[in-house]
């Protein structure tokens, strides 16, 4: 890390200013030890930490060249300089810095290069970018298919995503049925919403959950833990590493009597979950690295699958009568479902299939009929 870092780090809160420079402060060893040891050190540099050429080039795997045909494509721009002494290399020279986070991001932002080639190129042989065109400044534009490939769905995933969200970003250019929008604000709000993340060693799970009283909050837990009860009667856990910000708010959020709802939780391995209330924050450790782990937990019986949005649990579906003996859920993994007689949402509509725990915790019991659902 160049000295210069040190200053981000210091702006970012994550190292205490003791005096010096601006640009290069001094600081603690004691606290630039206890960073290091940190478990999300690695999300928290991309997240804070500006990177020069050669580190940006490292960050991708990629060699240098690659990294400048990618500056030269307009892929990157960057974000400031700092001025270093190459004593042996002719003194003083201007260094740009680019941002980690666009670095780690560029090969999910630009899905149409082969990046796996790029990566392979053997030293001395042209970089693969180099036949390609330069972007225009200010015109770099993407359709809502190529929003779907950086956000890894199909087109219409993302056309339902421009259509259910007020502030997924207005058209810049093309038609009413090919719109053109800005990748940047593509990407910036993909970010916001969960549908894509900052590519990192350490794991993470998005988490949004909404208060008593409406409010709905993003926040990301690093390292993730997740474990999920057999039984419903018992608790499902979720632990991972957070900022104290976080911690506070999740905690301010669930101190209501009926806790959080979680509307969309997804953490490795596992598919998206959703709960219809009383989660709540139920510790926060501290370790020797400074970190801090926070645990919530909620019944297990009000665990459910998650909406292909974020709006919340999906709570039943209509049922239809199949042919042949093979009747089962076919929207669930587990396959239970419980006919009701009448649905607070739809009324009377026969049969309707009400809400169950995801994931096998009673689908045993409430596999009552043979109904198939699409």
């Amino acid at each position: 890390m160049t000295a210069s870092a040190v200053g981000h780090l210091v702006r970012a809160g994550l190292l205490v200013y003791l005096g010096g420079g601006v640009e290069f402060p001094d600081v603690h060893p004691d606290q630039v030890n206890t960073l290091a040891r940190r478990r999300n050190l690695p999300a928290l540099l991309d997240r804070h930490v500006p990177l020069g050429p050669d580190q940006a080039a490292r960050r991708l795997g990629v060699r240098r060249a690659d990294f400048d045909a990618a500056v030269r494509l307009g892929f990157l721009s960057p974000i400031g300089t700092v001025e270093i002494d190459y004593k042996s290399h002719g003194g003083w020279t201007t260094v740009p810095l680019y941002s980690a986070q666009d670095v780690a991001l560029l090969p999910v932002v630009q899905p149409l290069v082969d990046w796996r080639a790029v990566a392979t190129a053997r030293t001395g042989r042209r970089s693969p970018l180099a036949a390609l065109t330069p972007v225009v400044p200010g015109e770099d534009r993407v359709l809502l298919a190529e929003v779907g490939r950086i956000a890894g769905v199909g087109r219409a995933a993302a056309a339902n995503w421009r259509r259910r969200h007020d502030d997924f970003p207005t058209p810049v250019a093309g038609t009413a049925t090919s719109p053109e929008f800005d990748r940047a604000a593509v990407v910036s709000w993909l970010l916001a919403h969960g549908k894509i993340a900052v590519p990192t060693e350490v794991p993470s799970a998005a988490l949004v959950v909404a208060a008593a009283g409406g409010e709905t909050r993003r926040f990301r837990l690093e390292d993730p833990h997740l474990l999920l009860a057999d039984d419903a009667e018992d608790e499902d856990r979720l632990s991972g590493w957070s900022t104290d910000e976080d911690a506070d708010a999740l905690a301010a959020l669930s101190a209501g009597t009926f806790g959080l709802t979680v509307k969309h939780l997804a953490a490795p391995g596992t598919p998206p979950l959703a709960v219809l209330g009383e989660a709540r924050v139920i510790d926060r450790f501290r370790s020797g690295s400074g970190d801090l782990r926070l645990t919530l937990a909620w019944p297990a019986g009000l665990r459910g699958t998650a909406t292909a949005g974020t709006s919340g649990v999906v709570r039943h579906a209509v049922a239809y009568a199949g042919p042949g003996e093979e009747r089962v859920c076919r929207r669930y993994d587990c396959g239970g479902i419980v006919p009701v007689s009448w649905c607070p949402e739809h009324g009377a509509t026969s049969p309707a299939m009400e809400w169950h725990p995801a994931g096998g915790v009673r689908c045993t019991g409430l596999c009552l009929g043979r109904l198939v659902v699409r």
